[in-house]
């Protein structure tokens, strides 16, 4: 498994075992167990080990806009304001969020500069590549190298489940006609996001060894996860949270 289980209390969350053999950097995904709205933001504070005005949250609108979190955005508590869906920053001890209930999490780790980001990636942010775009933003903004980064792809609906009509799978068919079996078909059409996402990660440069798949369905498990397409709608979210550690005693063990 790529991914393990862990609890904080009774709070169920994931973490990638290749990111926790990293020092400087904290992770989860939530879960339906033990989260909700009225906790999220006391638990991922408390299991941080940081303020709640650390963690910085945006208006997410399915698209590709990325965010670089500097200390001016922090400060001014403008980040909700944000229609971005793509957060990236050097700053220690500030976590970034996204929220899912079966879109992609992604989560970028520079190794060797320090840089952190998370990436909100439904269909349309899939589409037009989201994952591709904040690995040329590390590479602009701070020089990054794709041999020293890190993506994991976290749980969300998989291709076992995530049914798409005719038109939305000819787009992504003609778009990516050089991705093979993105598409599935077996009297339906269903969509593999992560194939996708992977394929577009994989063309930036990122060695294959650096991308990490949880291969985890949440509409398969619906007993762990909040899931939009299996629950016919809901208000409910997983978050996706990553932050860099300044001291070690910090990491989440």
């Amino acid at each position: 498994m790529t991914i393990t289980e862990k609890y904080h209390n009774e709070n169920l969350y994931y973490q990638f075992k290749k990111f926790n053999d990293i020092d400087n950097v904290n992770h989860l995904f939530t879960s339906r167990i033990g989260w909700n709205k009225e906790n999220l933001q006391s638990n991922i504070s408390d299991i941080f080990h940081i303020s709640i005005d650390r963690i910085v949250s945006v208006n997410q609108v399915h698209g590709t806009n990325i965010k670089i979190v500097d200390s001016e955005l922090i400060n001014s508590k403008m980040a909700l304001s944000l229609e971005v869906d793509g957060l990236i920053t050097d700053i220690p001890n500030v976590v970034l969020t996204t929220y899912h209930a079966d879109c992609v999490p992604i989560y970028f780790l520079d190794i060797a500069k320090k840089i952190i980001g998370i990436a909100h990636g439904g269909w349309r942010g899939t589409f037009d590549n989201i994952s591709g775009k904040m690995i040329d933003t590390m590479k602009n903004k701070y020089d990054s190298n794709t041999k020293d980064i890190l993506v994991g792809i976290g749980p969300s609906i998989g291709p076992c489940c995530y049914e798409v009509g005719k038109d939305l799978g000819e787009k992504f068919s003609e778009r990516y006609n050089r991705f093979h079996d993105i598409i599935i078909r077996n009297g339906k059409i269903f969509l593999d996001l992560w194939k996708i996402n992977y394929l577009q990660i994989e063309e930036k440069g990122i060695p294959k060894e650096n991308i990490i798949l949880s291969n985890i369905c949440t509409s398969c498990e619906i007993d762990k996860f909040y899931s939009y397409r299996k629950e016919k709608g809901t208000n409910n979210r997983m978050v996706a949270a990553i932050g860099l550690v300044e001291d070690f005693n910090d990491k989440i063990i």
